[in-house]
């Protein structure tokens, strides 16, 4: 008895799991590297930047020159040689006790052993060691001693540091600006914008081309639609690939960053993270458009790979010139500012990966916004257009 098969309109179960049989390999590959490469990205940051670094010691640097200077003054009035070592070491605490009375009463200072420690454990806070603290008290403490023999004016560590640094070619202004550097942030774009973005760009290429475009060239196509199936669920049915995948791997993605975060730092911001990977998944998926169009207006293979693959080369080297005009490669000298032209003439440059990581602080900056929504206009507009045309045009089948 013969049975009427169901035509397929919309959406091709069969169809998704031979895509999916034909692919699962090739992508669980690229989801091993991506998840390589982020967990490496993630440790190397991790080594870069400090808990400590973000803790305010100003106030204890202050007070603990206070008593190295008092230390120092009591040193040369006395014929003493009290040190910062010997105190922590616990040596003969009842003469820096007699010594500390002594200056209290010749002034309105108020000094004691426990200030002092009090003054070292906040110091401790920071993530430059006491020992350069006190090496770099030894410097300014002797260079106020002198002056110039010429000039007669007072000599200073920064006026030393800034001539020895002129004298080698290295500007004040660069100097400067290296403090300000961001070592995170710059990784971060690294990562978001270039490295983490190239092995999924590679699997976008090829899945887009094999999925519609290789099948007309081969022949396979004509198998296909000789099913039950129309082209509007073929279409639909790879577009829904397309869709899919990269958001699990990009999930996956995410999930062992955000696990791999908590080991490294005490302190995560997860919304800030879930809202990089979203970006990254709707940039993703605008070049996936691209080039799903592409495989959908094209019926040689050639054709196909060369527009969608031309596009990701591109955009992905554009973001890397990029990089060398960003803020922070400019301020370490090694970007020159006029490059930060390539950001503007790539999709990767509306993917605002400073922005964007400021979700889930007190201070958003909603810039990301509207770039993200060009992104997605590009991926509907292009799906769109490529679902359109492929059920329209004229198949050498």
């Amino acid at each position: 008895m013969e049975t009427n098969k169901k035509t397929a309109r919309f959406f091709s179960k069969p169809l998704m799991g031979q895509t999916i049989k034909a692919n699962w390999t090739l992508c669980l590959a690229i989801l091993f590297i991506m998840v390589l490469l982020g967990n490496v990205m993630n440790y190397a940051m991790s080594m870069m930047a400090t808990d400590k670094s973000d803790v305010d010691v100003t106030s204890y640097q202050e007070d603990f020159y206070t008593y190295l200077g008092a230390l120092a003054a009591y040193d040369t009035m006395a014929q003493q040689e009290l040190s910062y070592d010997d105190f922590v070491n616990g040596n003969n605490e009842a003469a820096y006790e007699a010594a500390f009375e002594m200056l209290n009463t010749q002034s309105d200072m108020n000094l004691s052993t426990e200030g002092f420690q009090a003054s070292i454990d906040g110091l401790s806070k920071s993530d430059i060691s006491l020992d350069k603290y006190v090496k770099q008290f030894e410097y300014v403490y002797a260079l106020k001693q002198s002056e110039g023999v010429f000039d007669k004016e007072e000599l200073t560590i920064s006026e030393m540091l800034t001539t020895t640094l002129d004298m080698m070619g290295v500007s004040s202004e660069m100097v400067e600006k290296m403090s300000e550097m961001n070592p995170a942030s710059m990784m971060n774009q690294m990562y978001y914008t270039a490295m983490g973005l190239l092995p999924i760009f590679i699997l976008i290429v090829i899945l887009a081309n094999s999925l519609i475009s290789s099948q007309v060239d081969r022949g396979s196509m004509a198998y296909v639609l000789s099913t039950p199936t129309k082209r509007s669920a073929v279409a639909i049915t790879q577009m829904v690939f397309m869709l899919v995948v990269p958001f699990l791997m990009i999930a996956v993605v995410c999930a062992t960053r955000i696990g791999t975060t908590f080991m490294f730092y005490d302190e995560v911001n997860v919304p800030g993270i879930l809202a990089l990977f979203g970006g990254m998944y709707i940039l993703v998926e605008a070049v996936c458009g691209l080039c799903y169009m592409g495989s959908c207006l094209f019926s040689q293979s050639k054709k196909s790979m060369a527009f969608g693959g031309g596009l990701a080369v591109w955009f992905f080297l554009a973001s890397m010139i990029g990089l060398f005009g960003s803020e922070n490669m400019v301020n370490t000298g090694m970007g020159v500012e006029e490059l930060s032209i390539f950001n503007k003439l790539t999709l990767v440059g509306l993917y605002d990966v400073d922005a964007l990581a400021t979700v889930g602080t007190s201070n958003v900056d909603t810039a990301f916004v509207w770039k993200l929504l060009i992104l997605l206009a590009v991926a509907v507009v292009c799906y769109t257009i490529g679902a359109v045309r492929f059920s329209k045009k004229d198949l050498p089948l």
